[in-house]
């Protein structure tokens, strides 16, 4: 086996042990939501691309971030500056936008199928906007910190942070749902 095969293995293997373990964890928490996810039927089409746009666009800022790196345009230290704000903005940006579009759709798509769901379009909007901005904020600094952690210890930050941010990225935005879903529930429906 050739070096650069074993760098890799040995930067990998352990975080995507520490990712199957976080994504059975994901699991264990959707279980304990099993009420909320039959009370709003919407939240079923809602989950699986609040799941995937969390860790897709906090996978391309980490993968932008580690090419920063490498390239020497993104310094190894925290410290705010063009390229790092440029990404971090950008991030944010896509999951605010994308969270109020993944809630329409969400409703449309119920629509269509003519399930009745206990969430109007408002309801589910906001918790997809809610939860989206919430976990893309703890997700946006992790991706950062990941980034420069990890290369800043010598590791290539591509071998982690898709594996890490993409499973954390599921336990995030699973407790964000959750609680997107508590708070909207308080809200009286005459208001929204």
């Amino acid at each position: 086996m050739n070096s650069d095969v074993r760098r890799i293995l040995i930067e990998s293997i352990p975080i995507q042990i520490i990712c199957v373990v976080g994504g059975i964890g994901a699991g264990v928490i959707l279980t304990g939501m099993e009420h909320d996810l039959l009370g709003i039927p919407g939240l079923l089409i809602l989950l699986p691309a609040s799941l995937g746009m969390r860790g897709n666009i906090s996978g391309a800022l980490g993968s932008r971030l580690a090419s920063g790196l490498h390239l020497g345009l993104i310094e190894p230290e925290i410290r705010w500056g063009k390229p790092l704000s440029d990404n971090v903005w950008s991030a944010m940006f896509l999951n605010v936008l994308m969270a109020l579009i993944s809630g329409i759709i969400a409703c449309i798509a119920y629509e269509i199928t003519n399930v009745e769901t206990h969430a109007n379009v408002i309801q589910l909007t906001l918790i997809s906007l809610i939860a989206g901005t919430i976990a893309g904020l703890f997700l946006t600094a992790l991706s950062v910190y990941l980034a420069i952690a990890t290369y800043s210890k010598g590791f290539d930050p591509d071998n982690v942070l898709m594996p890490a941010l993409s499973t954390v990225g599921d336990v995030i935005t699973v407790f964000c749902l959750f609680f997107a879903v508590k708070v909207v529930s308080l809200i009286p429906t005459s208001i929204i």
